[in-house]
């Protein structure tokens, strides 16, 4: 065969070799498989005994050996090479390939099997700069020509091309990846809940989503200090340190500047103000963003990891788009814990009007009886004896009696003004406001709530604080008479009555214990209940709410089957209705 063929061929072999890198990439994505296909070339075209491939850690100078062929993992495993040690550090940091036809006589070669007796290494290069070195070893002397090299060098460029575009590929399936999970512990942390533990959701998923040791939430305090609000990761000895100041500490420019920080060592770093804690707990860098709510930071968000790390303007955006999640959730969280203090107050403001309306009925009572005496004391002191100790008796009796009307016409004065008051408001506009208000106590409760509102019911002639409390007893009642969770249905319904004509309906349904039918007549009756701790006027106060406005109020309940309490309210009720 002639030279001219033999070139032709040995360019032909290449142009193959090369095809054959290229295509690597359409058999896997996954850059660990193809480290291993392309050693596997490698070692095939070249005859080698054995071979690895190597990739650079720029940061710590140092090579790690990703994959290797016909050498024990737990020799190359374990071994680090620094830049310029050995055959391979040598061609990592000149990057020129390199032939030693016998490593016995080369100082550089550092010996990993024993049997080894050439070797040659070859840079992997990517826009002119060294990324990893493929190593190839053989049992023989000179078992690599300079052919070989060339062969090499350029199978090592092509090589450094397709691990490029494996790592982007993964690179873009981890961020995609990422991205749904933010995506989805958004909607978890938009959810109804207590704030701790939407805060220590944050922290796990900043250890989950950015492969971190730690991760915490410092909580910005009045006082112009940082205290530890929720963890993952780290020990007792974090929640028991002390206080941070924001005006001269670290972790506190977050907050004065409201920009993230990135650290690479907290442990040597003279502002960091636990280095003790930093070294026991094994971490190194820290990544810190500011938690925002409109203008204000709320929170610092802080990242630790175990080994030092650059951290990227990716992995900045994303810790930050999870800080922007939690400081919605944060706020929704705090705004729900006011809601449910504000549904406590409603609920003792409730009980104090029961007791003024039923003080009034008391008062109303009293003062029909303490007329007559009053009419009786006046005969008295006309027909009676008049001595000293009769006249002194009759004026205590006569100033006593006035001083009960008093109290009387005071309470009564009082009574007046919770008096109803008809306006035009929307029925199903009050309704949904209710249900926002009570959203955070019913879920904590296990209730769903099932919403069925008819769009054709108009405003209607009403006193929207009254009726507000009646829904509220209705609700709450259905909600307690399933202490276990259930399903609360509220509907309205426009509707026509025979003796109140147009009117609206409004059906409040549980699944709960049910009522026995013993009790069902007295239901509604002042002081009676089945619920311990009840006062017995809920039901009670509401039925006259519901007079007052020209309505009535009915209920229907099985045992263990639930109740259905149905509210029927004529659309223009009479100012002054008769209770």
């Amino acid at each position: 065969m002639s030279r001219t063929m033999k070139q032709v061929l040995a360019r032909l072999e290449r142009l193959e070799v090369l095809y054959k890198i290229s295509n690597i990439i359409n058999t896997t994505l996954d850059p660990e498989q193809v480290l291993r296909l392309l050693l596997q070339e490698v070692v095939r075209i070249s005859n080698a005994t054995s071979g690895s491939i190597a990739m650079i850690d720029h940061k710590r100078g140092i090579l790690n050996i990703e994959t290797a062929i016909n050498i024990p993992p737990r020799i190359w495993r374990r071994l680090k090479l620094e830049l310029g040690v050995g055959v391979t550090g040598y061609v990592a940091w000149s990057g020129k390939p390199l032939r030693v036809n016998d490593v016995r006589r080369d100082p550089r070669y550092v010996q990993v099997r024993s049997d080894v007796r050439s070797e040659m290494a070859l840079p992997m290069v990517l826009e002119g700069k060294v990324i990893g070195v493929i190593n190839v070893d053989s049992t023989r002397t000179s078992a690599f020509s300079p052919d070989d090299e060339d062969l090499g060098v350029a199978i090592a460029n092509q090589s450094a091309k397709v691990i490029e575009t494996a790592r982007l590929h993964q690179a873009l399936r981890q961020h995609t990846a990422q991205m749904e999970r933010l995506f989805t512990v958004g909607n978890t942390l938009i959810q109804p809940g207590p704030v701790r533990q939407l805060l220590a959701g944050i922290a796990e998923e900043g250890v989950r989503l950015l492969q971190g040791r730690i991760c915490m939430l410092m909580e910005v305090k009045e006082d112009g200090e940082l205290r530890l609000w929720a963890t993952a990761g780290a020990s007792k000895a974090w929640e028991a340190a002390e206080s941070i100041p924001v005006d001269s500490s670290l972790l506190g420019q977050v907050v004065r500047r409201g920009v993230p920080i990135r650290i690479a060592n907290v442990q040597t770093h003279h502002r960091f103000m636990h280095p003790e804690l930093a070294e026991s707990e094994g971490v190194t860098s820290l990544l810190a963003v500011p938690v925002r709510y409109q203008n204000s930071v709320l929170a610092v968000l802080a990242l630790f990891t175990e080994e030092p790390r650059k951290f990227r303007e990716t992995d900045v955006r994303l810790l930050q788009l999870l800080a922007n999640q939690g400081a919605i959730a944060i706020e929704n969280g705090r705004r729900m814990e006011r809601l449910n203090l504000m549904e406590e107050s409603v609920r003792h403001a409730e009980r104090f009007s029961l007791l003024g309306t039923l003080a009034a009925e008391i008062a109303h009572e009293i003062r029909n009886p303490i007329t007559i005496i009053n009419l009786m004391m006046h005969s008295i002191q006309e027909n009676a004896d008049h001595t000293d100790q009769t006249r002194g008796d009759l004026r205590i009796v006569t100033e006593k009696l006035d001083r009960i009307n008093q109290i009387i016409e005071q309470t009564l004065n009082i009574a007046r003004s919770g008096e109803t008051h008809l306006q035009r408001a929307s029925l199903n506009r009050l309704i949904e406001e209710l249900l926002l208000f009570l959203s955070y106590k019913l879920t904590k409760a296990g209730t769903k709530v099932i919403v069925s509102l008819d769009a054709r019911i108009p405003d209607q002639r009403m006193d929207p604080g009254q009726m507000q409390q009646v829904l509220l007893n209705l609700i709450m009642n259905a909600s307690e008479a399933m202490p276990g969770g259930g399903t609360l249905t509220i509907k309205t319904k426009l509707s026509r009555d025979r003796s109140l004509g147009p009117c609206s309906r409004i059906i409040v349904e549980d699944t709960g214990r049910g009522i026995p039918a013993d009790v069902l007549p007295r239901l509604f009756g002042a002081f009676y209940t089945t619920r311990k701790g009840g006062t017995g006027l809920g039901l009670f106060i509401s039925n006259k709410l519901i007079k007052r406005h020209g309505g009535r109020i009915s209920v229907k309940s099985e045992l263990d089957e639930g109740s259905t309490f149905t509210v029927t309210l004529p659309l223009e009720p009479q100012e002054g209705s008769a209770e």
